[in-house]
C-alpha cells in the first residue's frame, strides 16, 4: 500500500529573520518496505557504483561481541537479495563508502569491507570499552566516527583510528554528517538510566578546521538522535530513536515532526538527487523507502 504523509516544512531563507519565512508543504509518499526479516537493522547506505543498498543489522545486544551481526543486501524496490551478505560482525551501526570500501562502525573496530568480494579486509580496534556508531567520509577520503560512549570522535589518519576530538560538549555523539568544511553531529544526551536521558541530545556543528563546537538552531534539546541527513542549505531532517519520530530542523531553531513511527527509527540516508529517503526501523526489522516532494 502506498501512503502518503503531508507536514508542514518552514524553509529559513537567507534574509534578516525579522522579514517572513515562506513555508510550504513536504509530501512524504511510502514507496516500499522490506519484509520484516532484517534483524534490528541499524544503518543504510547507497552503493552508487552497484547500484545497491547495504544495512547494517545489530541483531543482538548494541554492544555484544557475539559475532550475530550482518550486513544486508537490499535491491533498488526494498527486495532482500542477500540477508546475510557478510555476516560473522559483532553489532554493525553506521556505515560510509568510499570507492569499493565500506566502511562500519562496529562496537570498537572500524572494519573495512571490499564490496566486490563482500569479504572484511581490514580491522581498526581500539582497546577498551567504546561504542562506535556512526560513520562519515569527507570529499578528501578522510573517514570519521562518533564514539557515543566516550564523547569522541575518531579519525582514520594514515592508517591509524585515532582521537580527533573529545569534548563533553559532544553529549554522547551519534549521528554523524560531514557538510563542507563542517562535521554535523546528532547528540543523544547524556543516559542517566539505561539509554534515557533526562534532558535529550540536539544538533551540534564542528568545524574540521579549528574543532570548534557551535549549537545548529538555538541549541534546545530536541530528542535522542540517531539518523541524519541534509535536507537543503538550511535544514536537516534527523530521528529520534526513542520517541521514534523523523523530524525537520531548521538553522533557525524550528523543529518540526513529520512522522511518527514508533521507537527504533534510527540512521536514516536522503538520496536528495532522487528525492529518496529511506529509514531503518530496528524495533521492526525492516528498511523504509519515502520519497519525497
Amino acid at each position: 500500500m502506498i501512503k502518503k504523509i503531508t507536514a508542514s516544512l518552514l524553509l529559513t531563507l537567507v534574509v534578516p529573520l525579522s522579514n517572513p519565512v515562506s513555508a510550504e508543504e513536504l509530501t512524504l509518499t511510502q514507496q516500499w518496505q522490506t519484509k520484516a526479516e532484517l534483524k534490528q537493522p541499524e544503518s543504510v547506505i547507497y552503493d552508487i557504483m552497484r547500484r545497491s543498498l547495504y544495512v547494517s543489522n545489530i541483531n543482538g545486544e548494541p554492544s555484544g561481541k557475539d559475532g550475530k551481526g550482518f550486513i544486508s543486501l537490499i535491491a533498488n524496490d526494498g527486495k532482500i537479495e542477500k540477508l546475510k551478505w557478510v555476516d560473522g560482525l559483532n553489532a554493525p551501526k553506521g556505515m560510509a563508502i568510499f570507492g569499493k570500501n565500506l566502511f562500519v562502525a562496529d562496537i570498537n573496530e572500524l572494519l573495512v569491507i571490499d564490496v566486490e568480494t563482500a569479504k572484511v579486509t581490514k580491522r581498526f580496534a581500539l582497546d577498551g570499552e567504546h561504542f562506535l556508531n556512526d560513520v562519515a567520509i569527507d570529499r578528501s577520503g578522510v573517514i570519521y566516527v562518533t564514539d557515543t560512549s566516550t564523547n569522541r570522535i575518531y579519525r582514520l589518519y594514515r592508517g591509524k583510528l585515532e582521537i580527533w576530538l573529545e569534548d563533553e560538549k559532544l553529549e554522547n555523539p551519534n549521528g554523524l554528517y560531514i557538510d563542507n568544511e563542517h562535521l554535523i553531529v546528532g547528540s543523544w544526551g547524556k543516559p542517566t538510566d539505561g539509554w534515557k536521558t533526562d534532558v535529550p541530545g540536539h544538533l551540534l556543528v564542528i568545524s574540521s578546521k579549528d574543532k570548534s563546537i557551535v549549537d545548529f538552531g538555538n541549541g534546545s534539546p530536541i530528542g535522542n538522535l540517531d539518523g541524519l541527513a541534509k535536507q537543503d542549505d538550511h535544514t536537516f531532517l534527523i530521528t529520534d530513536w526513542m520517541q521514534g519520530k523523523l523530524m525537520q530542523a531548521s538553522d533557525d531553531g524550528k523543529v518540526k515532526t513529520l512522522l511518527e513511527l514508533g521507537q527504533g527509527t534510527a540512521d536514516i540516508l536522503y538520496l536528495r538527487s532522487k528525492k529518496l529517503l529511506l529509514i531503518p526501523h530496528m524495533m521492526e526489522g525492516k528498511l523504509i523507502a519515502y520519497t519525497t516532494k
